[in-house]
């Protein structure tokens, strides 16, 4: 098939850890624009050397085909917006917005204009992942009790925007889709009760580190957020025959290396390892096949309405406006 021309709104760092090395590596889609404020920066990410300093001037080129928005956080709906009016399809980093409201917005310009938009979970389209969701699934840990999972980094430079508040900074909005989002589609989205939070702020006025407990289909769940806590990511789910976990410290961040989930029963331990893989890949590769109107799996707008609703609750429970 002939390869989606994709262009970038923002060039910062992750667009070049992410959806850079994908696309150079697909054989599906290709970078053929980059919008970046920077052309220096926009440049380095652009093997065409196509660079436009105008975002509207990317949208206006009509062979850009497909949009990928790593901007700010504050930033993702209006712009997913314009390229969609623009006709084009729109991959968003998380959180493709900051409220169920604007989301909901942009869904209904994706429903009007029949382009995809969709949000870049990621860690998705993962081997491990999808495996780890089989497994409970299957039943074979039993009635699923207990939820654990946690994202969290430190060393967060306080110039960075991840910290201030305007910008859609703060660790729900950064990690949240990872870790708080992850009991969610674990239990395929039975409602939610018994929402509570705990949080420190950030001088910034951002969330800096929360805990998030939930009951949801039967089990309880807690995820933990934090820009400023030493680096830490689990997933573990504990069923009534056993557990599986996800091991490594990398529950949410295995890009590229091998990756491994252990399953305990009965007291009797296995361990599956996964090779290494870019998952960021296999959802662009994804998108880019459907644009072209071959198979490919796409995380649903449900999916992200659910994930946006939750955290709306969260954020009136810590007290954020």
């Amino acid at each position: 098939m002939e390869k989606v021309r994709w262009g970038f709104i923002g060039a910062g760092y992750i667009a070049k850890l992410a959806l850079y090395p994908a696309l150079l590596n697909s054989q599906y889609g290709e970078i053929y624009a980059v919008g970046s404020k920077d052309a220096a920066r926009g440049k380095s990410l652009s093997p065409s050397g196509l660079v436009y300093t105008d975002y509207d001037e990317l949208l206006a080129d009509p062979k850009v085909e497909a949009i990928y928005i790593s901007l700010p956080n504050s930033l993702h709906i209006e712009w997913s917006i314009k390229a969609m009016r623009a006709g084009k399809h729109v991959l968003c980093e998380k959180p493709a917005a900051m409220n169920l409201a604007q989301l909901q917005e942009a869904i209904a310009v994706a429903d009007e204009t029949g382009l995809i938009f969709m949000e870049a979970s990621w860690n998705r389209w993962h081997p491990r992942t999808l495996r780890f969701k089989e497994i409970v699934d299957s039943g074979i840990i039993g009635e699923v009790k207990n939820i654990r999972s946690a994202f969290t980094y430190d060393g967060l430079d306080e110039d960075n925007i991840r910290t201030v508040y305007e910008l859609g900074g703060g660790g729900l909005y950064d990690l949240g889709p990872y870790s708080v989002a992850a009991p969610i589609w674990l239990m395929d989205f039975a409602p939610i009760t018994n929402l509570k939070t705990q949080v420190k702020w950030h001088p910034k006025g951002s969330d800096e580190t929360v805990t998030t407990s939930f009951d949801i289909g039967g089990a309880h769940a807690e995820a933990l957020t934090s820009m400023n806590t030493t680096g830490t990511l689990y997933f573990d789910v504990i069923g009534t025959k056993g557990r599986v976990s996800m091991i490594g410290n990398d529950a949410f961040n295995s890009h590229n290396k091998p990756s491994a989930l252990e399953i305990e029963i009965d007291g009797t331990v296995t361990t599956e390892h996964f090779a290494a893989c870019d998952p960021y890949q296999l959802m662009a590769d994804a998108m880019s096949r459907r644009i072209r109107g071959e198979d490919g799996w796409l995380m649903p707008h449900a999916q992200s309405l659910a994930f946006a609703e939750l955290f709306d609750r969260a954020f009136v429970e810590m007290g954020r406006p």
